[in-house]
């Protein structure tokens, strides 16, 4: 069905988010540990007002993101805070309405404890080294990783001096990356249990990250009895941050084709959207969902995109109806890390945001304009917002 969209155009699905949303909920009650969600996977202010209505708070990794979750939900939701780089001014700006930060590395933890608020609770983020993850740009246990302290270097420190966390009230860790299956989780909970049981009776909670699509998990004992390993046997409450396991169903991206020509064995269809629209594309090198594609059909084309490099290209599809000039082409499953990453390389400005209510009705909600995009490069012709 063609509908009257200016496109290319990011459709935020309610009702598929609502559903998605619940289905973690219900998870997370099962498992009796608190639900957060990472604003990263996906910042657009629509999608974090109703996602506020299912989470116990937000796992931002900057000061920008609190300000959103602010603006979005209010000041009643808990604000946890974990990122490479925290600094004194983010720290003094929240205040008390920072409810947990979690420190990236020893050095910052000593450097900028006595800056946070007594009603803060703080933590450590630790790396467990233990990868699952093949590409190394997306594994946080990666060698010489940034991201975490090594629980090696946390056992020895811990045997150095028992009492070596004090005032640390909690562990976070984040392992994974797109997994199907919560095997890995549970590894990772026994390798904590086994490297650091001394670190784990000392402090009140641990935050699992996200990293796993629930939606796509038939099983989720490994989930439980994860939970419950540092539930029972250490007393800990247990956090987890899904990002895009909350997101990655309710967005498509609306396209139209704007010209059609023979390549050498397929036809090219070039879209009014770019890979730069959907970062990961590019990154991972992967073919997304597109509505309509089956395989072997008779009209085949590679789906292109507008910009000037030449690897704008979403790969090769094929259609049962023939694509014309104005057809439209939905791209799905593009609720996660595509909004949230997207840029306006060639200057091709971004999508324009819709919102599909429960009903199916249609609501727009930003587009982009020049003057955004001019202000953005610093023109002297366009007033300061």
């Amino acid at each position: 069905m063609v509908e009257e969209l200016d496109t290319p155009a990011y459709v935020i699905n309610e009702k598929v988010l609502q559903t998605d949303m619940r289905l973690l909920r219900q998870i997370a009650d099962q498992a009796s540990c608190k639900l957060l969600y990472s604003p990263k996977a996906s910042s657009l202010a629509p999608v974090l007002s109703t996602i506020n209505e299912f989470v116990e708070g937000f796992a931002c990794s900057s000061l920008f993101e609190l300000r959103l979750v602010d603006e979005s939900c209010g000041e009643a939701c808990s604000r946890h805070l974990v990122s490479p780089l925290i600094d004194q001014n983010t720290l003094s700006e929240f205040g008390d309405r920072l409810n947990y930060v979690t420190f990236n590395s020893v050095s910052q933890w000593r450097r900028l404890r006595k800056r946070v608020s007594g009603s803060t609770s703080i933590g450590l983020r630790i790396n467990p080294e233990l990868s699952f993850i093949r590409d190394p740009r997306y594994d946080p246990c990666r060698e010489n990783s940034k991201l975490g302290i090594p629980i090696s270097r946390l056992s020895e420190l811990m045997a150095e001096d028992r009492a070596f966390l004090r005032g640390v009230d909690g562990l976070h860790f984040h392992s994974n990356c797109e997994s199907t299956d919560f095997a890995s989780l549970l590894a990772t909970a026994r390798h904590i249990r086994d490297v650091i049981p001394e670190a784990l009776k000392s402090i009140s909670w641990i935050n699992l990250g996200g990293g796993y699509l629930f939606q796509s998990i038939e099983e989720s004992a490994e989930f439980f009895e994860t939970v419950a390993l540092f539930r029972d046997a250490f007393g800990l409450q247990v956090f987890i941050e899904p990002g895009a396991a909350a997101v990655r169903r309710c967005g498509t991206i609306v396209t139209t084709v704007h010209d059609i020509f023979e390549g050498e064995d397929c036809q090219i269809a070039v879209l009014d959207t770019s890979v730069n629209h959907m970062p990961e594309v590019l990154e991972f090198q992967f073919e997304p969902d597109v509505l309509g594609h089956v395989d072997d059909a008779v009209h085949c084309y590679v789906l292109a995109g507008c910009t000037c490099l030449a690897g704008d290209t979403f790969g090769q599809y094929s259609f049962d109806t023939a694509l014309t000039i104005g057809s439209q082409v939905t791209f799905t499953n593009m609720g996660a890390y595509s909004a949230s990453k997207a840029h306006r390389f060639n200057g091709v400005a971004l999508p324009t945001l819709y919102r599909r209510g429960d009903t199916g009705a249609l609501t727009k909600i930003w587009a982009d304009r020049f003057d955004e995009f001019a202000r953005n490069v610093g023109s002297s012709e366009v007033a300061p917002a």
